[in-house]
């Protein structure tokens, strides 16, 4: 099984590296790829948990059993104004409150509480399925509806998703929501509210694009230092004009080569292998 994934990786490589030579100098608007790498840790873990949310075929998780790259992904911008309590805390009131930051309190989620919550490392049998023919008819009429649509309308439907996730979606770590330093995932629902870090933006706005006929050919999961040093996951979406990137830090789709980040490696869309960034 190593053996056959290595191969793929190194044609992976052979074709990422060829794509990346003719990018013209001075102008990338395409990020251009490297060697083959392994998934991110949180990536891998949520294959094998939700294969839906994954986005990669079921015949390709067995690529996900050879090595993962240890980055973990957990910026959530400015501190979020809530913390996680087992038990919310007797309310006490300084007289004087003119100075005092709003805090919002909420109870702890726990996953004794959730039904549909499977740990690190194990596998939901469910999420194996894949899916039927008549989901993909769907599909390939919903792709030409998105082919059909300006540039300009592409990008304003991707920021119309981007400012609405990064809107619903409150800043929370996976310590915080789950105990774990790292565990990719769907925003999850405390309270009536939905919580998560940066992969979690992502992968939401990455279900929503698909639901408005957005392509998953041309959507793929990206990871980058951010100029704060903080390990960071954003999506991305492949359009004639380039690559554009969706993140939980600024409203707007913007370009790859605008952000002032450190790019790490990205996903190979559609599948379940992941390439650095030349």
């Amino acid at each position: 099984m190593f053996k056959a994934r290595n191969i793929v990786l190194g044609l992976v490589s052979a074709i990422a590296m060829m794509a990346g030579a003719s990018a013209q100098a001075g102008s990338m608007p395409f990020m251009p790829r490297g060697e083959g790498v392994g998934a991110p840790m949180g990536f891998a873990d949520l294959c094998r948990r939700d294969a839906d949310a994954c986005g990669a075929p079921a015949d390709q998780l067995a690529f996900l059993g050879g090595a993962v790259s240890l980055t973990a992904t957990s910026s959530v911008g400015a501190p979020s104004q809530h913390h996680f309590e087992a038990v919310a805390p007797t309310a006490s009131a300084a007289e004087d409150g003119a100075n005092l930051i709003a805090v919002e309190v909420i109870k702890a989620w726990t996953p004794a509480a959730v039904e549909d919550f499977v740990a690190a490392g194990q596998l939901r049998p469910s999420a194996v399925a894949v899916a039927a023919a008549p989901a993909a008819a769907a599909t390939k009429s919903d792709n030409l509806a998105w082919t059909t649509r300006t540039d300009r309308e592409q990008v304003k439907l991707l920021n119309q998703v981007n400012q609405l996730v990064n809107r619903t979606v409150k800043k929370a770590t996976d310590l915080e929501l789950y105990g774990q330093p790292e565990y990719w995932s769907l925003p999850r629902q405390v309270n009536g509210k939905l919580y998560g870090d940066c992969e979690d933006y992502a992968l939401e706005k990455r279900r929503q694009l698909i639901a408005a006929g957005v392509p998953e050919t041309a959507l793929s999961m990206a990871v980058a230092f951010t100029a704060r040093g903080e390990s960071h996951a954003v999506l991305m979406v492949s359009l004639e004009s380039g690559d554009w990137v969706l993140d939980n830090l600024t409203p707007w789709a913007t370009p790859w080569e605008d952000l002032n980040y450190r790019w790490v490696e990205r996903q190979i869309p559609g599948t379940a292998l992941w390439t650095t960034i030349a």
